[in-house]
């Protein structure tokens, strides 16, 4: 029993792990597109994510042949909005933005996700849950700040206010992410993990692949493609879908420490991939404002989960109110 307990535990980090790794993989993948491509295909990099994920629902089908989905399809549809247009605002922000930046503020989640739980869930945090989200919250105001000043100094990685710009679209795209993951996690905790992938990338497909059309088909024809823009084109396509599978076996198994922990280490190497990938360098600014937010993250991991009631009145799960690592890409 003690054993079982113990390979679960292990496997539940590994898992987390994989999806760290997995998130700093697809942020590698855009900015090395970005900036050393000129590929800049915010809603064209999703695309063949959610095509591979209409895979969980064909796989379904041929294995259940009389399955009928009882969710209403608009539900799926509003998942899938949210989860395209955060995704689409946080591949844009790294035109504007650098990696170290954004592997950050994607901890804005962290308040969002609190204050809808709040006002819908009836979610009861602790003094311990505010202070780490007050310390990210100071962390991401030195971030920005930061920002501002490397675009003032013209430093690498930020000219005038650009990555001011590209900081806002990534806070927009965690907001929309935090709106999403309430939704989604509770979708995977109570139904079909197959279904609401495999429905999420319907939804998502269509979503995505008009909103590539419309905006960025005559980019899309200019761009004349290398050995090296398709590898990494094709690594955030398959980093994300991966990332999107493996999350879904942690929204079941997992619990908030781990979902934190792999957001925390997913910031280590984000710092580490820019500084050693694409040498940016960092202030002492944005040297306080990750110490702020890793601090928060710590914090905010050590306390107990929250409590709430399910919209019904219900008490509801721990999972519907827990921060859902996202997909910077997340």
């Amino acid at each position: 029993m003690v054993l079982a307990e113990c390979l679960r535990n292990h496997r539940i980090l590994l898992l987390g792990q994989s999806i760290s790794l997995f998130i700093t993989a697809t942020s590698v993948c855009t900015q090395e597109l970005t900036l050393n491509y000129g590929v800049e295909l915010a809603a064209t990099q999703n695309v063949g994510n959610y095509l591979l994920l209409i895979g969980y629902l064909g796989h379904l089908w041929w294995t259940t042949p009389d399955f009928r989905s009882e969710t209403p399809w608009w539900q799926y549809a509003l998942i899938a909005l949210a989860d395209v247009e955060g995704n689409f605002l946080t591949v844009l922000a790294y035109k504007y933005t650098t990696i170290t930046s954004v592997m950050l503020l994607d901890c804005f989640t962290l308040p969002v996700v609190m204050f809808l739980s709040i006002n819908f869930l009836d979610a009861k945090y602790t003094r311990v849950h505010f202070t780490g989200v007050g310390l990210c919250l100071s962390g991401i105001a030195f971030l920005m700040i930061s920002d501002i000043v490397r675009a003032d100094t013209q430093e690498v990685g930020a000219m005038d206010w650009n990555a001011l710009f590209g900081d806002l679209l990534c806070l927009f795209g965690s907001t929309i992410y935090a709106i999403s993951n309430v939704a989604q996690e509770h979708c995977v905790k109570t139904k079909s993990r197959r279904e609401f992938l495999g429905m999420l990338g319907v939804f998502g497909f269509v979503l995505s692949a008009t909103q590539a059309y419309v905006y960025e088909r005559h980019t899309f024809e200019s761009i004349e493609w290398s050995t090296g823009s398709i590898l990494f084109f094709g690594g955030y396509v398959l980093g994300l879908f991966l990332m999107y599978s493996v999350t879904s076996v942690m929204l079941r198994e997992g619990d908030a420490a781990i979902f934190n922990m792999s957001l925390l280490t997913s910031d280590f190497f984000g710092v580490v991939a820019g500084v050693y990938l694409f040498q940016q360098s960092l202030s002492l600014l944005y040297c306080a404002g990750f110490a702020f937010i890793i601090s928060g993250l710590i914090v905010y991991s050590r306390a107990p989960p929250p409590t709430a009631r399910g919209i019904d009145g219900h008490k509801a799960d721990d999972a519907a109110i827990r921060l859902l690592p996202d997909t910077k890409c997340g």
